[in-house]
């Protein structure tokens, strides 16, 4: 628990610092770095690695969709993302292409697919590589409407390997 704190800690004074170091960029770069814990919902993968994992992405903004005279009730765009969540024996590495829905300035939804790469242990506890199908749902809130608008989402990441798949809950900030 104080290791997930003292990461907590960190990718927040992290984001603080970048924060700092980006307010004086008047043109959005279309960045978003997050951090914070994974939970893994295999019981396999948390008696060998822990309940709780290490959890890091970045993902950038291709552009945005347009659908007809919807006006600013909705909006939508477009991403690839790269993320990484690991602990032990256990790790996931998926690039997933995305498409975010926003209903509201502060509301937004995510959902993505792409490929992941899978370490686990199997059934002899080896270590096995698998390259995967992988996906992900997420709901956020971006709670600071600042030239870098700071963010927290919960995430649903799964992989057609199940040993990896589990609950992210992420704070991050968009550049």
């Amino acid at each position: 628990m104080n290791k997930v704190l003292a990461f907590s800690m960190t990718t927040a004074l992290t984001v603080g610092m970048m924060t700092a170091a980006f307010a004086q960029e008047s043109k959005p770069l279309g960045l978003s770095v997050r951090g914070g814990p994974f939970f893994p919902s295999m019981k396999k993968a948390k008696t060998d690695s822990g309940k709780q994992w290490i959890g890091v992405g970045v993902e950038y903004k291709l552009g945005d969709l347009q659908y007809g005279s919807t006006g600013k009730a909705y909006s939508a765009s477009y991403s690839i993302s790269a993320d990484l969540y690991q602990k032990k024996n256990y790790r996931h590495a998926p690039v997933m292409l995305n498409y975010i829905g926003r209903m509201q300035d502060s509301i937004y939804y995510t959902a993505g697919a792409g490929v992941g790469f899978v370490r686990e242990l199997d059934n002899t506890n080896n270590r096995k590589n698998h390259t995967t199908f992988s996906y992900q749902i997420g709901l956020g809130y971006e709670f600071s409407k600042s030239q870098v608008p700071l963010f927290v989402e919960a995430r649903w990441i799964g992989s057609s390997k199940n040993s990896v798949n589990g609950w992210g809950v992420f704070l991050g900030a968009r550049f």
